[in-house]
């Protein structure tokens, strides 16, 4: 009975949830409070950004004087607009902005309160008073875990919050809201202002060194100090926190760094919190015995620490108004440090990258190699994260005198951007190949126990069975006790069992010994194979008795990249580079991408323990920022994809027609070898291409709701259409050109039309879309485009101030293609220069050369198609009827009031018409609006022939 309550007690101890659940409530909100604030950030409405509205948005000072802000709008109509249009557009932003200020205020009152009971050694637990007291609380592995997140969380957020949304924004923000829902009565107000209010511009020599490496993701925030005294922590909490902060290892991090240069690296998570956490007692900050201890134990050769996700801080820059802090720093991480530093990390790239490539290059990554191999890959992994670390963040350092030394001595030994990402490239590669085949290892890790234990004991059989030959005589061993040492041997070997791993290796290291003894005295050469090939399987056996989740654990710890998130855009541009000149880039895609998971799930740990509401909420926001970088760094591939078929040699190939004969002389200019050798070279790259896809597609699935393959289909679309519209473009020829340049351009369009055809129907075998429809869909609704523009134009012209027929049929200047077509088509059929012969179908000049005929219409549908040609003759016929309306028009006008009169009853005795009316559609309508209304109710479209 004790024992199972020591086990229960044990598995609490264990449980965060079951051990802390107030604690780990914390964290989980603290988790869900920062996820919505970077959700914010990234949404800020315009109208807050934009001038024009600053009319009307106050900050908190209005709070002094409301009646003469209010006063200053009302009666002012533009202002009133503005608010209106305000209330609109943002009333939705505001609101969750309210919601998450007066959030963080709730959590900081809880939280305080909390801690205020838990130095009271008691804290309310289901409304009775439990004995738990701080030490209790510390000297528990996942409470001091808890406790330091509970507060370094929220100070995070503070930080955050003044770098994502500035003072005067939320300002703004806050006021907005309480004005528009008249809530100035709401709880906590005061503290939701106090929270609100502008702390001090950003500014210092990170925000004006113009470095080219300076992301988004670094952090500078003046005197946080100040900033955290608005909502302070008790002094003895945060102390004690400290103080276990700098003394111990507070996420057992060390031993997967056993090397003691990497101890920064090892302590960085919380080195993080610490540097928050000191801001809290600032104290410590000033004392410099104190600081040196911490520095050279957390920032001895990092000074760009990340506090959280992407979010780094350069302790140079932040700790610039603390002298003992920046001294204690400034003396371990010297210029002549930062060199050397820089100048060996810069080494390890190259020599790593170059070690890499013949691990990955050599087909040498089976089981069998990872078994044999596992400590030095994983050595090897560790050394790659920790360089890139390394120089990564160190080249986004705030301070410019450290920065200008990493990038220099980046620059002497050729360590550029390019470097950097090829190594983070091969790194994912070997780290998912490693950690596939490792999990495979343990899935069959007790087959593979089997396996060898039983090629051990055939080894121990055939020895047996041939220890009475002759070779031993000359060991000088008594046959039968020589075979009964075998048997027992063997029956040792065969009652080893995986589960039980001490007393297992024991036995193995025991026979093992005896069979090397043995072998010192054999000298036959087959006797000493089987001895090697036993010991051999008996080392494997060691081996996979070795394999465990614990080395997992670790490959988890060192292959964690959420520093480099911020670079993951800048490479996206490098990344492009690289797969147009080597599309095989793309199959690498997908470990690159996986190397950044840890954004999935770091930020979800602390919610999903709690098991809180918000995990779906918070796990959608990350995984579409997750998924929208991939897409924008993907978006390069449709470009690609589309411009791999730009090559003229691949454009001017045309189909043909299979012929029944050959002759021999022409079959090698029938073949077309160049051409063929071209498309396939196109094909195999979209082949290599479509497979990188599918590849991300595939491991994606499970971890974030991406449709890669909608997704490309969509990029295509986009793509093709904007080529589409290019290409149209280019179609601006000269007012007076010739038919033979007119042709030529034809033509050549048309080749372009035809290759981009061939392109998508290539494509919906390669890449698995429907090409067809894609092609039909895009190609009508860019046509249906041009259309569009080109009868607005039109209608636009003939409603304006129209003096003569030829400024109505004048498209020399029109938009689209369409209607630079059309002026074409109108020059050669001018009546004054050509003439229509009826049994020749077209138009010829006085000479009897042909201006337009069938061949020129067949030469456009090649070109357009027949919905092309069906938008052409819609807009022939919009010519045609303005044509014979302005004719009718002038014709009237020339007209005296009898015959006008005469045409008129002429007009209303002809009904519904067969034909335009005499005096114009527009006169007839007026003159014979009220007889034909009924019949238009009764069939609106009946009279609509244009």
């Amino acid at each position: 009975m004790e024992s199972s309550k020591k086990r229960a007690g044990s598995r609490e101890d264990d449980d965060p949830a079951a051990s802390f659940p107030e604690l780990l409530n914390f964290c989980a909100r603290a988790q869900t409070l920062i996820a919505e604030l970077l959700l914010l950030s990234d949404r800020i409405p315009a109208e807050f950004l934009d001038r024009r509205f600053d009319a009307v948005l106050f900050d908190l000072r209005y709070f002094d004087s409301p009646n003469d802000f209010e006063s200053r709008i009302e009666g002012n109509e533009e202002l009133e607009a503005l608010e209106d249009c305000l209330r609109e557009s943002c009333s939705a932003y505001m609101q969750r902005f309210f919601l998450l200020m007066t959030g963080a205020v709730i959590y900081h009152l809880e939280l305080l309160k909390y801690l205020n009971d838990l130095q009271m050694h008691f804290v309310i637990q289901e409304g009775l008073y439990g004995q738990s007291t701080l030490d209790r609380v510390l000297d528990n592995q996942y409470g001091r875990q808890l406790l330091t997140e509970s507060i370094a969380l929220f100070g995070c957020m503070l930080i955050l919050m003044e770098h994502c949304l500035s003072g005067h924004l939320r300002e703004k923000l806050l006021v907005a809201h309480l004005r528009h829902d008249c809530c100035f009565d709401s709880p906590n107000l005061e503290h939701i202002c106090l929270i609100c209010r502008a702390h001090m511009p950003p500014s210092g020599p990170f925000h004006h060194s113009g470095s080219p490496f300076v992301n988004s993701g670094m952090v500078s925030v003046q005197k946080t100090e100040d900033l955290f005294a608005r909502f302070p922590f008790p002094k003895l909490v945060v102390d004690a926190v400290i103080h276990r902060l700098r003394n111990d290892d507070l996420y057992n991090q060390v031993h997967h760094y056993p090397d003691p240069q990497h101890r920064t690296v090892a302590l960085s998570l919380q080195s993080g919190y610490l540097y928050i956490l000191l801001f809290y007692s600032p104290e410590f900050l000033r004392n410099g015995f104190v600081m040196r201890e911490i520095v050279d134990r957390f920032f001895r050769d990092c000074w760009v620490v990340p506090i959280f996700l992407h979010f780094v801080v350069d302790l140079f820059v932040s700790w610039d108004a603390y002298k003992e802090a920046k001294a204690s720093l400034s003396s371990s991480v010297s210029p002549t440090f930062i060199r050397d530093c820089c100048q060996y990390h810069c080494t390890k790239v190259t020599h790593l990258s170059s070690e890499l490539g013949s691990v990955l290059s050599n087909c040498v990554l089976i089981k069998d190699y990872v078994l044999d191999n596992s400590q030095y890959l994983i050595s090897l992994v560790r050394d790659c994260n920790i360089a890139l670390r390394w120089v990564l963040l160190h080249r986004a350092s705030g301070d410019k005198r450290s920065r200008d030394i990493v990038t220099s001595v980046g620059l002497a030994l050729q360590v550029d951007e390019d470097n950097l990402l090829q190594l983070l490239l091969k790194t994912s590669q070997l780290e998912f190949k490693v950690k596939q085949l490792y999990v495979e290892l343990l899935e069959s890790k007790e087959a593979l126990w089997l396996e060898k234990k039983h090629c051990v004991s055939n080894c121990i059989e055939e020895l047996s069975v041939h220890c009475f030959g002759s070779w031993v005589s000359s060991c000088k061993i008594k046959n039968e006790s020589l075979n009964d040492w075998f048997q027992k041997l063997s029956t040792e070997v065969q009652s080893l069992d995986c589960t039980r791993t001490g007393s297992s290796s024991r036995a193995i290291y025991r026979v093992l010994s005896a069979l090397k003894d043995l072998e010192q005295f054999c000298q036959i050469d087959q006797i000493k194979q089987w001895l090697f090939e036993a010991q051999k399987y008996l080392q494997d056996m060691i081996k996979v008795l070795n394999l465990d989740d614990e080395a997992m654990s670790t490959f988890s710890a060192i292959t964690d990249a959420l520093y480099a998130w911020a670079y993951v855009a800048r490479f996206g541009e490098l990344l492009g580079k690289n797969i147009e000149q080597d599309p095989s880039v793309v199959l690498s895609l997908h470990t690159y991408f996986l190397k950044f998971w840890m954004l999935l799930n770091v930020p979800l740990r602390r919610i999903e323990q709690n098991q809180s509401s918000d995990l779906l909420c918070v796990s959608n926001y990350y995984s579409s920022k997750y998924a929208a970088q991939i897409c924008a760094t993907l978006e390069i591939i449709p470009v690609i994809l589309l411009g791999i078929y730009m090559d003229d040699n691949l454009q001017a190939q045309q189909p043909f027609h299979q012929l029944s004969r050959i002759d021999k002389d022409s079959l090698p200019e029938f073949m077309q070898v160049d051409q063929q050798l071209n498309l396939a070279r196109a094909a195999n790259k979209i082949s290599i291409i479509s497979e990188g896809v599918l590849l991300m597609s595939r491991n994606f699935r499970g971890l974030i709701s991406l449709d890669l393959e909608d997704w490309l289909e969509g990029q295509v679309r986009k793509e093709l259409s904007k080529r589409l519209e290019n290409k149209l473009k280019t179609f601006f020829l000269l007012p007076n050109v010739g038919y033979d340049i007119l042709e030529v351009n034809l033509r050549t369009l048309s080749a372009y039309i035809l290759s981009q055809l061939q392109m998508m129907e290539s494509f919906q075998d390669l890449l698995h879309i429907p090409g067809n429809r894609i092609w039909e869909e895009t190609f009508t609704k860019v046509l249906k485009q041009c259309f569009e523009k080109e009868y607005a134009a039109f209608i636009k012209r003939e409603q304006g101030s129209i003096v003569s027929v030829a400024q109505l049929n004048d498209f020399s200047k029109a938009p689209t293609f369409y209607g630079h077509l059309l002026h074409q088509l109108l020059r050669l059929t001018d009546p004054s220069r050509s003439m229509f012969i009826e049994p020749m179908s077209g138009w010829f000049d006085a000479e009897g050369h042909e201006l337009l005929g069938l061949h020129f219409i067949n030469l456009i549908e090649s070109c357009v198609g027949q919905v092309g040609l069906a938008s052409l003759d819609s807009l022939l016929t919009a010519i045609i009827k303005e044509n014979l309306e302005y004719a009718l028009k002038g014709f009237k006008n020339s007209l005296d009031s009898r015959c006008l009169e005469e045409l008129r009853k002429l007009d209303d005795s002809l009904g519904p018409p067969t034909s335009l009316p005499l005096l114009g559609w527009s006169s007839y309508m007026q003159m014979s609006g009220k007889k034909l209304g009924n019949k238009r109710k009764k069939s609106p479209t009946a009279y609509c022939r244009f």
